[in-house]
């Protein structure tokens, strides 16, 4: 069973969590208690823990004793209370956001929303990093636990270091596009030619999402690359499309629109700059075409060589 490595799904205060806690010492008595319901390495469920909905989780005895050796470290404690998602004040700061959403991104069923949900929280912590740890040197020491800003941040850095790790990109190809396969399909590029000047730099993966006040589980998101434009909604993929296919892209009364050859057009609505979203798709759209015609010019060469 996998302990001690996500900062807030494993988190030892999570883990001993009960309503109302006031001090460390109320904390290592639950754990302790927990341990003792565990018997024989038995492992149980743990819908007590904040958001267990969000990332359910099961705990045995080494899970338990991690936990309370966490507990008993004030460094350790520091920063498990830096990353506690607390369910009684989910909204009350950014931090809890950010925690919160580095917590339903462990449960993420898809692995691009994921990757999108902890680079969410990852700026953020990136952003308010100083004024965070100040927030929670300031809590330890209302639980009578000496920390300092000096000494969290490399920790704190370290334990988010777990959460960098990006899915390979054939992977992410897999899992939006169907490939079927762990590799980008191949339209037979041709390495020199693509370096030559003129032509239009591979940008990668594009992800746009939708503006607006929902939450980015609930996000309108377009992704694209050279080979395909797919739209995302609630977690889930609504429709995927091969540039091959794609015969217009416009604006129209804020809603960018692509036209499909033999289907109904493809809409995105709610952009608060539709302007420059059509300009980065117009240039991801340059660069398919591109590499599309130059695919098929290869072909030709090859046919008639």
């Amino acid at each position: 069973m996998r302990v001690g490595f996500h900062p807030v799904a494993d988190n030892s205060i999570r883990m001993a969590y009960v309503p109302g806690w006031a001090s460390v010492t109320s904390l290592i008595q639950r754990v302790e208690e927990l341990a003792a319901r565990v018997d024989g390495g038995k492992v149980i469920p743990a819908p007590w823990e904040p958001f267990y909905k969000e990332c359910p989780c099961c705990r045995d005895f080494r899970a338990f004793a991690w936990a309370r050796s966490r507990l008993q470290n004030p460094s350790d404690f520091a920063v498990d209370l830096a990353f506690f998602p607390r369910a009684e004040d989910r909204d009350a700061t950014t931090r809890d956001h950010a925690n919160w959403v580095m917590l339903c991104a462990e449960g993420e069923p898809s692995k691009v929303t994921g990757e999108m949900m902890v680079a969410e929280a990852l700026d953020l912590w990136e952003i308010h990093e100083t004024c965070w740890l100040e927030q929670v040197v300031e809590l330890a020491a209302q639980l009578n636990i000496t920390a300092s800003v000096k000494s969290l941040r490399p920790k704190v850095r370290h334990a988010l270091k777990y959460l960098e790790h990006p899915v390979p990109s054939d992977d992410i190809a897999s899992l939006f596009f169907g490939t079927g396969t762990t590799s980008f399909p191949s339209h037979g590029f041709d390495r020199e030619l693509l370096q030559m000047d003129g032509w239009t730099q591979d940008p990668g993966m594009v992800f746009l999402p939708v503006d607006g006040g929902v939450r980015c589980l609930l996000k309108d998101i377009l992704v694209l690359n050279t080979h395909t434009v797919a739209l995302l909604r609630g977690r889930r993929i609504v429709r995927s499309v091969e540039w091959e296919k794609v015969t217009l892209i416009y604006i129209f009364n804020g809603v960018l629109s692509f036209d499909i050859r033999d289907e109904p057009p493809l809409t995105v609505a709610d952009f608060k700059n539709p302007e420059a979203v059509l300009g980065k798709v117009q240039e991801l759209y340059k660069a398919a075409t591109e590499r599309i015609l130059q695919a098929l010019a290869t072909q030709v060469i090859r046919t008639t060589a």
